[in-house]
Formats: C-alpha cells, structure tokens, sequence
C-alpha cells in the first residue's frame, strides 16, 4: 500500500536528476525515465515515493512548463512501463505530481484534464498506479473540497473510480474540506448500490474486491467526521445476504478509530447486521456447518 506524503518544499537533488528533469520538460525525457527508474526501488516491496514526491513539488517549481512532460508520464503504457519494473514507477511520478499541479495551479482547464486522466488510470492494469490515484485526487480535494465530492457522482459508476472515489474522500488532507455531508454520504451509497446490483459473477472481478475493499474501510473514517449519520448508512446496508458487502459492514464497525467513541452506534449497525440473517426453514433440522441444498435464496 503506496503511503500519501506531504508536501515539502523538497524537489529534485543532484545535478545530474535536475539536468534530466530539464531535458525531459524540453521534450527529450529519456535521460530522466532511466534515473528515475534505477532509483525507483522497483521491482520490490517500497516504492521510492519520497523521489516521487520531489518530482511532484519540482513539476510545482517549474509551473505549466513541465505540465506536457507530467501529462506524458501519466499516459505511458503498460508496454512502455511494464508493472512491476522501474518502468511503473514512471506513472506513479506522473499521477502524482499531475494532482499536485492541479492543486496548486487554479486554472480550470488543468484541474478538467486531471480529472479525465486520473478517471482513466483509476483502473489502470498496473496496481501502483491505481494506488496512487486517490492520494493526487486527495490533494485536489484538499482545495475543492466539495466541489470534488460532487464531481465523484461521475465515478461512482465504475468499480475502480468508485474505489478511487471513496478512498480519495478518506485521504487526511481532504477529509477536513468536506462540509457537505450529504454528498459524501450519496457517494457511499452510490458506491454500495454499485456493489450490490452487480451480477455475481462480478465477485470475481479485481474492481470489485477494490471497491468492497474501500466501502469497508471509507465509512470508519468518514465517520469521524460526520458521525452518526455514516452509522445510518451501514445500517440500512446490514440489510443485504451479500456476504462480500455484509463484511464490508463489519470491517467498518470494528475499526479502531469508532470502537470507544460510538461504541453504542457499533453495537447498532451489528444488531442489524445479526437481525438481518435469516433463520433456517426448520430451525430444528439446522446443523451447523451444512450447507444448505434447497432451492437457493435471493442472495440479496
């Protein structure tokens, strides 16, 4: 799991890596994707990210001038820089640093073509890039707050974006931006609905671990924000056979960061999540650990 930093004033060390840099923003990036690469920590378990935020804030230093090269970056392929090879580390410098720009540069147009970029790479076959979509996304919603959160009503159509979306919202940077808690609780349930109207064959999917993934974790922290509101929300969601999204459910609510301040809110959500299983036809025949070979039930 790549780890979100913040921003320094840090860029580029070295003169060699400044000189690369130069040539990459003049449109000859070769010299810079081979240093970039060789110090990427790739293939391995630790992406180098303290090196890709110093590209992030040297892309803020030099303005709309390296906007091309960070563009170009982004949009490399899978051939071009193969997962799991300093080749990958490439995007992940590109997303980050395009979020960080967006961020920081107020033009509009900019902010428009980050979001189209960072929409597509939300399911990007290369999993460190998806990783570091929602944290360039969290440094936009850092500034547009909920501006960004209406956007997401856009991404919450598609596993990966929706999985994007909700993390993003959770970022620590971004959280303290959202004052509308009704949109942000629409999000959570856009991204359930996605969820629970999928074919079952869906559970297969990498996109759908991912956003089950996310609407276990997003709720405890946007929780902390909005309090019991979210509580509602996972409540009504208790009410499904769904076993993937009845564990999303109780991976939120036994997070540490609810446990002791809405211990009784947790109590709950599983109170509903418990009522909401069904009993055996004839409970009296029930064994546990059978399986049932009936006719099968609704699974939601």
């Amino acid at each position: 799991m790549l780890r979100p930093l913040m921003t320094t004033a840090d860029g580029l060390r070295g003169e060699g890596l400044q000189a690369a840099f130069q040539e990459g923003i003049a449109g000859r990036p070769d010299r810079l994707y081979m240093l970039l690469s060789t110090a990427s920590g790739l293939p391995g378990t630790r992406v180098n990210m303290v090196l890709a935020q110093a590209f992030a804030v040297e892309c803020v230093g030099r303005g709309k001038a390296s906007d091309n090269l960070v563009i170009e970056m982004c949009n490399l392929s899978a051939e071009r820089a193969p997962g799991d090879s300093g080749g990958e580390f490439l995007p992940v410098c590109g997303v980050l640093a395009l979020g960080t720009r967006a961020a920081t540069e107020k033009d509009p147009k900019l902010r428009k073509k980050a979001l189209l970029v960072l929409h597509a790479l939300a399911e990007d076959f290369r999993f460190r890039v998806r990783e570091v979509v929602p944290i360039a996304l969290g440094r936009l919603g850092a500034v547009m707050g909920d501006a960004l959160v209406h956007e997401f009503a856009s991404w919450t159509d598609g596993f990966f974006q929706g999985a994007a979306a909700l993390n993003a919202m959770a970022q620590p940077n971004f959280l303290p931006k959202i004052d509308d808690a009704g949109a942000a609780l629409a999000r959570l349930d856009e991204a359930y609905a996605l969820a629970k109207n999928a074919p079952r064959s869906a559970a297969r999917y990498p996109g759908f671990k991912a956003l089950v993934d996310a609407l276990g974790t997003a709720p405890a922290t946007l929780a902390t924000r909005f309090g019991i509101p979210v509580f509602d929300h996972l409540a009504l969601w208790s009410n499904t056979q769904i076993k993937e999204l009845r564990g999303a459910v109780e991976t939120a609510i036994r997070s540490g960061k609810l446990t002791s301040r809405y211990a009784q809110e947790v109590k709950r959500v599983q109170a509903a999540l418990d009522a909401s299983v069904p009993p055996p036809r004839d409970p009296t025949l029930a064994v546990k650990g059978m399986r049932g070979r009936g006719k099968k039930r609704d699974r939601r």
